[in-house]
């Protein structure tokens, strides 16, 4: 089977449990709409419930008991929603406006909330229509009697039921093959258990003696007695309905008693409910070419508050169940037209712009709604409400006709293609294409402000790709780099595909053979390892040639520009900034030979989950990198080397603890143990996929470890025919503070927390080659949309002094979601802004980029009613691990399965993941096993699906300790392999926001959101860390007691076909009063030990020399004077130096002796960490992060 088609089983079978029908195995119609099931339907499900009132007692003022219907001002607020305010513009839109401001973020408990007992739905339509077609549909359950159920069954074994006494109660059909019942059995009368009871269960057993476990039959049998069952009622009312009865009703308000339409089966009704069940047409005519209409059904069945209990009879036969409004027409129109919005921001409008064919058609009131996907998808002939809303959200392509195959080929960019001027012609090719694409969208945008404005940018982004084209023809040194750059990245790709495609986990040295190593001459002739040689995507290849010149000319304008590499997640930008990354490498080599050293590039990360997996992608480059320098000896004597500048709790800063951690691995590796953890973050070797801790034969039980330590860390592959061994100087990777500041590596790879470590550190100063060499030229910034709030903030401040300390880096910035970027990226760099790839006339449409009917990503909403999100949750759940079992069951490759095996759950906070892993025992696996017993089940085989559950789950969050996280993302890349007994696959992974960037495991399929997160970047960012290599599925399970979350559900449809453009606007503020207050005395202690002599320990006193301080002074205020964020801050600012550095003098007043920081000697120190501040101390506090954190505090318990 298919990927989507087990993608429908997983869809179908949480639509049968959480809203239903469909959710037993008792004969029934195909569509289930007659279906019989055990037990009360409010028990059963979960959704799309249409609940009775309630009422509660009120007091009046004479003291006496009344009864008031709670939803009273609820409804009558939901029928007024579009009053007859002045403003008749706003009017119509409120809902648009964020009211996450206005609202209580605390959920509101009202009993529409929990028990909805009314719903509907509000469209548009042109002024001319004449009438509306509606169909209401939902079903009501009652009793069945014994003799409708029937359970299907195949007929093995039916000779044993005479042989045993059933056939005195059972009866079996041959001709529709169904089991039914021949009587009824009482279990008791007058307090007694009956005979027949007795016998029936004597001849039970008697059965079960007969056949094994597995054996369906008693199964059956025990299924179809004693329980109620209760059976749906299918309910149907088409009405007909015409405008000119909507306007004749009073306030242009029309309800309808639906029992009394013509078309309406009542007869398994309750008087109750064919009195009270309503439906509410109300026409809002405030516009002069549409109306808008709200469609609401109601339950006005009234039960006293005491009495409304889910196990009640009363409440269950007063409710309708998988209720839904469906309205049809051909004159509906667009919901919201993007031009009638004011008031918006320059980019609102360009985005309504962009998204102006992406249009709605109607929005839901405690429900969602949709309409029909039509050929033209703006004419829908009809919408509806469900409390199940789906959306395919369309795949991007990056293919583009006229740029393929040579053009793209890598090896035919790279030194391994000897025709340079074919290079040229071939990459020419490119901006050709690019604008024959811009001049077709200046026609489209026909004089339009904001189409021109963006094909302005375009036409700059050609003329930066035929700069860099110009420049490679034109320049050998810099021709040359970008073949070196391609043969890098060609090489990466070669190794990657040869030795870590089919076995990630990597190779014992025993698995490894010399043949396998090639020297460099031989990449040239031998074929890719698989199909298809490797190919840069368009916007890859167009990205590099427009960065060229940033490089290659030395005071290039375009320098000063940040880069943002804009596209969805998985899309290849990583790929795109380490070609740029090698291409600079390349190019200071060939053309500074002599002060090419040091760092060249700085690659930051916000997330340690994501810093450890980039870290080793960028590894494979920079080995690619160095494979390649061995080769040419012209490329310099110095290593092309890697840096992992990381915190102490993810690797070890120190080169004696790195010792005492490597020898206590060494010992428990020779005491057996073979779960050691690796604690420097390097598994595998990056080039030949031996692991780091191997077995060197197959038979021998001693490991052995890569790493050894002596003046520093020094890592290698034990694999001794790999390039990268111990005995060909081994890997090019630093990985200790120490190691990092005496030999800085070509790249620094680092968190942006670390950079706090510069007011600390002297001897960081390496870092910026503050001697000949050339200072690092280029900052890569991912995931930018991460540095926003506080973080951002601090950041962005403290950026002031490492963008002095680089000297005007090149930057460049990448990620998947962004907003308001202009003022952003000015925030943080004080630069401008340039978007690649940048949109034209319309969102599906970059060039480099465009929308395809393609999806492999599919969304659901679940909004629950009368459950809580944590009961639906378990429920969810239950029902994804049954659906896996279900595809296993059907697939013919078992295996099969893998792509839907392993369930994402994400959560908002460790608090509510803390409450839920409680529940994986004690409640999920029960409601697993209840399901399997439902549906007959629960074999010996299908109890592998659930029993191994409580240890077969892990969690990425930020409370699993650092060495442990690269043995979770490997656990979950172990595969189902089809043996439902012995797999190793996990079944369930708990995880907050650390997967939202940097989870990069294929073969996950499904996720389950709990609630929002907090933005909607997060949400994209989140969620698309599942169907990245075949369909899968994003279940979003939204909390009815958020305001937030409802209004999501309620327009689910629309957010998702435009949920790019619904990301929430970033906000940075790095001169704020508090972010000053917070980082500034950490940024001036690092800009002044790295831009003057001062670096040393004991060089704190420096300030005494009014010249040097008032030096230092005037700098840092012409440093912020320069950043345009600070202007109206500057007063402020200078306040704020003048007080630290008149505070900084007192302190070497009164300590002669001053030193930056001496560890457990405050007194002689400028600066003491936050945490080991006393209250009464007068020494200054510096940030050792970037994260803005309060010390932790102790309480202390006195016992009396």
């Amino acid at each position: 089977m298919s990927p989507k088609e087990n993608r429908n089983i997983v869809i179908d079978r949480v639509r049968k449990e959480i809203i239903g029908p469909g959710s037993d195995v008792f004969h029934c119609k195909e569509d289930f709409s007659n279906e019989i099931i055990e037990g009360k339907p409010l028990q059963r499900y979960f959704s799309s419930i249409l609940f009775p009132k309630q009422l509660q007692p009120n007091a009046n003022d004479n003291g006496e008991q009344e009864m008031k219907d709670e939803d009273t001002d609820d409804i009558a607020d939901l029928y007024s929603e579009f009053g007859e305010p002045e403003n008749k513009e706003k009017e119509i839109f409120e809902e648009d406006e964020d009211e996450t401001d206005k609202t209580d973020t605390q959920p509101k408990y009202t009993s529409n909330t929990f028990f909805p007992s009314h719903f509907g739905i509000t469209f548009s339509v042109d002024r001319t229509i004449e009438k509306l077609k509606t169909i209401i549909s939902f079903g009501n359950y009652t009793k069945a009697s014994y003799s409708a159920i029937k359970i299907p069954y195949g007929g093995e074994g039916i000779h044993l039921l005479a042989e045993c006494g059933l056939n005195h109660y059972v009866v079996y059909d041959e001709e529709t093959k169904t089991l039914s019942q021949t009587k009824q059995i009482k279990r008791t009368q007058g307090g007694k258990i009956t005979a027949d009871y007795i016998h029936f269960q004597d001849s039970l057993k008697s059965l079960r003696q007969k056949t094994s476990y597995d054996f369906s039959l008693a199964k059956v049998i025990s299924k179809l007695f004693f329980k109620d069952k209760y059976k749906r009622n299918d309910n149907l009312i088409e009405l007909v309905i015409g405008i000119s009865e909507i306007f004749s009703a009073p306030n242009r308000h029309l309800e309808i008693k639906l029992s009394e339409q013509p078309n309406c089966n009542s007869e398994n009704w309750s008087k109750e409910m064919k009195d009270n069940l309503v439906f509410h047409l109300k026409l809002y005519d405030n516009y002069t070419d549409k109306y808008y209409i709200k469609a609401v059904i109601e339950n006005k069945t009234l039960i006293e508050k005491k009495d409304f209990l889910l196990s009640r009879e009363k409440v269950n036969r007063l409710s309708c169940f998988q209720t839904e409004i469906r309205i049809g027409s051909d004159k509906l129109l667009p919901f919201r037209d993007y031009k009638t919005h004011l008031y918006k921001t320059d980019e609102d409008k360009m985005l309504d712009y962009l998204y102006r064919d992406k249009l709605a058609f109607g929005i839901g009131h405690n429900t969602a709604c949709t309409w029909e996907n039509a050929k033209f998808p703006n004419t829908p002939q009809w919408i509806k409400s469900t409390f199940l809303p789906e959306y395919d959200v369309k795949s991007q392509s990056s293919e583009i006709d006229k740029i393929k195959g040579d053009i793209l080929n890598i090896k035919k960019l790279s030194v391994y293609n000897t025709n340079k001027a074919s290079i040229i012609s071939t990459l020419s090719n490119v901006s050709e294409a690019y604008q024959y694409w811009i001049d077709d969208e200046r026609k489209v945008a026909n004089g339009n402000e904001l189409g021109l404005k963006n094909i302005t940018k375009c036409e700059h982004i050609y003329e930066r790709i035929n700069k860099g084209i110009k420049l490679l023809s034109e320049n050998e040194n810099a021709l040359r780099a970008f073949q070196l750059a391609n043969t890098a990245i060609y090489l990466q790709m070669f190794q990657s595909q040869r030795h870590f495609g089919k076995k990630k986990e990597g190779f014992e040295v025993w698995e490894r053979n010399e043949t396998l190593q090639y020297r460099f001459e031989d990449y040239a002739k031998s074929p890719f390892p698989s199909a298809k040689e490797p190919e840069w995507r368009p916007f890859q290849l167009a990205f590099i040639l427009q960065c060229i010149s940033s490089f290659v000319e030395e005071n290039s304008s375009e320098k000063e520009l940040i880069d943002l590499l804009y596209f969805p997640t998985g899309g290849g930008k990583t790929e795109a900034y380490l070609a740029v990354s090698a291409f600079l490498i390349f190019w200071r080599r060939i053309q500074y030979t002599d002060t090419y050293g040091g760092v060249n590039i700085i690659i930051r990360y916000t997330l340690r989950l994501l810093s450890a997996q980039q870290f080793e992608r960028a590894s494979k480059m920079i080995l690619a990198c160095e494979f390649i320098r061995n080769h040419y000896k012209d490329l310099g004597n110095n290593k092309i080397s890697i840096g992992f500048w990381v915190g102490k709790q993810t690797i070890p800063n120190y080169l004696e603890d790195a010792k005492k951690k490597l020898e206590a691995t060494l010992k428990k590796l020779n005491k057996g143990d073979n779960y050691v953890v690796n604690p420097f973050q390097l598994s595998n070797c990056q080039w030949c996929n031996t692991k780091i801790i191997s077995r060197l034969a197959e038979r021998d039980g001693t490991y052995q470890i890569g790493h050894r330590t002596n003046r520093q860390l020094h890592s290698y592959c034990l694999n001794e025919s790999c390039h990268f061994s111990e005995k060909n100087g081994g890997l090019p990777i630093v990985m200790i503070d120490e190691d990092i500041y005496s030999n800085p590596p070509t790249i620094l790879f680092a968190t942006v927390d670390k950079f706090a470590t510069l007011a600390w550190k002297g001897e960081a100063t390496t870092l910026f080659n503050n001697g000949s060499n050339r200072k690092p030229e280029l900052i890569i910034q991912d995931e930018l949309h991460l540095l926003n709030g506080t973080l951002g903030s601090l950041v962005g401040l403290f950026e002031n002094a490492l963008l002095q300390l680089c000297e005007n880096p090149k930057i460049i910035a990448s990620t998947a979601t962004v907003k308001n970027v202009d003022k952003q990226i000015q925030g943080l760099y004080g630069r401008e802004a340039r978007v690649f790839p940048q949109y034209a006339t319309n969102a599906d449409d970059t060039f480099f980029s465009r929308v395809i009917e393609e999806s492999k990503r599919k969304y659901m909403g679940i909004l629950p009613t009368g459950k809580t999100t944590v009961v639906t949750n378990l429920q969810l759940l239950a029902s994804l691990l049954y659906a896996r079992l279900e595809i296993w069951k059907n697939a013919s490759e078992k295996k099969d399965a893998d792509g839907f095996w392993t369930i994402l759950s994400y959560f908002k906070s460790l608090k509510e993941i803390g409450r839920f892993s409680n529940k994986i025992n004690s409640e999920l696996k029960p409601i697993i096993k209840q399901l399997q017993v439902r549906y007959l089940n629960d074999d010996s085989i299908a109890a592998n699906n659930y029993n191994k559950l409580s240890f077969r789950n892990i969690e990425l969050t930020s409370r699993i300790p650092n060495e442990k996280i690269k043995r979770n993302l490997d656990k979950l890349e172990i595969q189902f392999t089809g043996n439902i007994k012995e797999h190793k696959a996990y079944d369930l992974v708990l995880a907050t926001n650390m997967i939202s960037v940097g989870l990069d495991v294929g073969r996950l399929g499904v996720m389950v959101m709990n609630g929002m997160p907090p933005n909607t970047a997060e949400y994209i960012q989140t969620s698309s860390r599942v169907a990245r290599r075949n369909e899968g599925l994003v279940v979003t399970l939204y909390d009815p007691f958020n305001n937030r979350d409802l209004s999501y559900f309620e327009d689910f449809v629309q957010f998702h076909k435009t949920f790019y453009k619904q990301v929430e606007p970033l906000s940075v503020t790095p001169f704020a009063e508090n972010a000053l207050d917070k980082m500034l005395f950490t940024l001036i202690l690092a800009y002044f030990r790295h831009t003057t002599q001062y670096t040393n320990n004991d060089a704190a006193k420096a300030l005494t020399d009014d010249k040097v301080k008032n030096e230092l002074r005037n700098n840092l205020i012409q440093l912020f004077s320069n950043h345009q964020f600070a202007h109206n801050d500057l007063q402020l600012i200078t306040e704020k130096v003048d007080d630290i550095l008149r505070d900084w003098k007192y302190k070497i007043q009164a300590q002669r002796d001053l030193k930056y920081y001496w560890a457990n000697h405050p007194k002689e120190s400028l600066i003491v960490p936050m945490q080991e501040k006393a209250n009464d101390d007068e020494n200054l506090t510096a940030m050792q992060s970037m994260r803005s954190v309060e010390p932790s505090a102790e309480i202390l318990i006195r016992q009396y």
